[in-house]
């Protein structure tokens, strides 16, 4: 249950980049927008994932995602390899997503306000209200230099970064097989 939840929220925010002062109202806009959606009876699952997702998309940073995810491997990189493995990973990130919209049960979502950590980090903190049991959600947003907006790079549930179990999982994985295995395995 808490994998369905991250999930939602991991794609739960935006459909563009977010000016600061509008993390908050943004993501509890699109929060709406993904529920409304999930609860159309006249929509396919199919629909109901392909519109959840053109609404969630473009507010993460699937390459700083899979830079970090990389960690140290990703400076070896060539530039098509890095290209694919962001492509590869981002694929890997809208799949479990798909997989766990499948599963929502009208759970209610309280968001908090954003807590600004350093200069270009702020965290904003969602909760999610089941019948039995709440989650406590952290979306972790950076400030792009160039264009001044924020995205999300990483979502912590339980005190668990998503971004650095990737990052534990694939050098692992990579102690015993090459960058295209692991690429191949996403």
């Amino acid at each position: 249950m808490k994998h369905i939840i991250l999930m939602i929220m991991i794609m739960t925010v935006a459909s563009y980049s977010v000016e600061e002062q509008n993390i908050k109202p943004t993501l509890n806009n699109k929060i709406k927008q993904v529920i409304q959606i999930l609860k159309n009876p006249s929509l396919t699952m199919k629909q109901k994932e392909n519109k959840s997702i053109k609404i969630l998309d473009p507010i993460f940073s699937y390459q700083t995602m899979a830079k970090i995810s990389l960690g140290k491997k990703w400076k070896t990189l060539s530039k098509e390899e890095k290209i694919a493995f962001t492509r590869a990973f981002e694929h890997k990130m809208k799949h479990s997503y798909i997989d766990k919209l499948k599963l929502y049960k009208n759970q209610k979502v309280i968001t908090e306000t954003p807590r600004k950590v350093k200069q270009n980090r702020i965290t904003l903190t969602t909760k999610i209200i089941g019948n039995n049991e709440t989650y406590k959600i952290i979306n972790s947003f950076f400030k792009n230099k160039r264009t001044n907006q924020w995205y999300i790079y990483d979502i912590k549930l339980a005190g668990v970064s998503i971004i650095q179990t990737y990052r534990k999982q694939f050098a692992a994985f990579l102690k015993t097989k090459s960058f295209r295995q692991l690429l191949k395995s996403l």
